[in-house]
Order: C-alpha cells, then structure tokens, then sequence
C-alpha cells in the first residue's frame, strides 16, 4: 500500500486525512438519506479538488461505500424500508455486473492512456449525473394508471414484491436493472446507487423510502464484488479508505434519520439539486482540461 505522505494527491499527511474525514462525513449523510452510496459527489471531488488518482479513487471508494451503505442499511431495515425480494434480485445482477465493469475499467485504462482516460471517466460521471436529474425530476407519470415501467414491460415470467404492494413485474428487467448497476459500479466507482435510486422509483415502481432502504443494500453488495476487482489489481489505498470511513460511519447514521422525516417529494427534490450540483462541478472540470494548453 502507497504510504500517505507519497499519494499522488494535491495535500499530503495529516492535512491530507482531515481532508477525507471530513468529506467522508459529508458523503454519509447523503448516504443515509438518499440510499445513494455518496460516490456520486465524492469521486468527483476527489479527483477534482483533492487531485487523487482516478483508479485509486474509484477502487477505493467502493471499499468506503460498503461500509456507509453496511451502516445505513442496517437502520432502514429496523425503519422498515427495505423490499427485501427486489434487494436480492437487484444485488444479485449487480454483482455480476460489477465484475465485469471492473474488467471494462482496467481494459479501458490499458488502451487509452491515463490522460485520455480521466477525461473517459469524468465524462462518464457527467453523463450518469444528467440522466439521473432528468430522471428524479420527471418523476412518475400517471398515464399507465400508476404502473411502473416494470410492470408494462412484456418480458415475463413476473414476479410479486409483497412489501411494496407491487404485482406483475418483469424479472428479467428487474435482474438487467441490476446487472447495469453492477456495471456502472465497478466502470466509474459510482455505487450505482445515483442512478439506482431513480429506477426503483420509476422501473420498479417502489415509494420513496423503500427506494432509499432497498438502493442501499444493492449498492454495498455490487461495491464487494467491485471492490475485489479493483483491489486485485491495486486500485484500493487502505489510507484513503480508512480516512473517508472514520467520518462517513458517523455520517450515514444521521442521513437516515434525517431521511424518515421528511416528505417523499422533498426527497426527490433535495436529491436532483445534489446531482446537479455535482453535475456542474464535473462539467466545469471538463472545460478546464479541453481548453488547457
């Protein structure tokens, strides 16, 4: 493991963890309330304010996001708001899924050179943040009497989730909502849980809570198999990890409380400003680097 004070990172040492910490604790609130992992907004900020590695960032915080999610999860399910048969249907492709993004990281990262691939991923995340806002502020619409995407879709057999009340619904579309999670985990260090969130909503059909409950179980068990992936090829940095989990841990355990009171629409709401925030932080990136002499 690189020694903390040789990362290749913009601080170094003690100002360096204090930096992580308290980034980590941001990302645990947001973990505990929106079921979303965090690494949304912490790769970015990672690579962008704090100049880590990008395969070090992404392989490290999955490692981090098993334990927010681990943490969060355990409370959601004393709150009641886990479906636990889409859970493991959805983490079930999400693992497979993560290994084969892993697989996709290191193939990419090998053909296009280090240079050319941070600007793959960061326009990797900026595509993954629009869709994600445009997808929490569409919302559900109200022309198929309520029925969620999975339920139209006419792929069978169909399946009951008896905790969320919903009936008819696709397995092979709930398993290939997994399995691109999955992929999209272990490609950018994205939990997949930004994305994930939207289509239990919409694809899936779940309320707001359950989606939060639900996402974050998905998310921790594709974050293990993406984890190994990346560690096996040297891509997770413990100090990182260890540094980002000190403040996270504390974090997520007050996101979920936050999360239960409120409305579900607020939720929705206060989740697109987020991604769209990171979005614009992402964007403004990109700009520098294409224009950079």
């Amino acid at each position: 493991m690189t020694p903390l004070d040789q990362l290749d990172a913009y601080l170094t040492g003690v100002p360096l963890v204090c930096a992580l910490a308290g980034l980590g604790l941001a990302i645990g609130v947001l973990t505990g309330l929106f079921g979303v992992g965090g690494a949304f907004l912490m790769n970015p900020l990672l690579i962008i304010v704090l100049g880590v590695n990008q395969s070090l960032v992404v392989g490290s915080s999955l490692c981090v996001t098993i334990g927010t999610a681990a943490s969060g999860l355990s409370r959601h399910v004393r709150m009641n708001n886990v479906e636990f048969r889409a859970f493991l249907i959805l983490a079930g492709g999400a693992s497979c899924g993560a290994a084969l993004g892993s697989w996709l990281h290191e193939f990419l990262r090998a053909a296009q050179g280090e240079g050319s691939f941070r600007l793959t991923i960061l326009w990797s995340y900026l595509a993954m943040l629009l869709i994600t806002a445009w997808l929490v502020v569409r919302g559900p619409s109200e022309r198929h009497g309520g029925r969620s995407w999975l339920q139209r879709l006419p792929v069978p057999p169909r399946i009951q989730l008896p905790r969320a009340g919903l009936h008819g619904v696709s397995l092979p579309g709930l398993v290939a909502t997994g399995v691109l999670i999955g992929i999209i985990s272990g490609l950018i260090g994205i939990g997949g849980g930004v994305l994930l969130m939207p289509l239990l909503l919409l694809a899936v059909g779940l309320t707001a809570h359950q989606a939060v409950g639900t996402g974050l179980g998905v998310v921790m068990l594709g974050s293990v198999v993406g984890t190994i992936g990346h560690g096996l090829a040297g891509n997770v940095n413990l100090w990182i990890v260890m540094s980002l989990l000190i403040g996270s841990t504390l974090g997520v355990q007050a996101g979920a409380w936050i999360c239960q009171r409120l409305h579900a629409r607020r939720l929705r709401q206060y989740f697109a400003v987020i991604v769209l925030l990171a979005a614009v932080l992402v964007a403004a990136d990109i700009v520098k680097r294409v224009t950079a002499p």
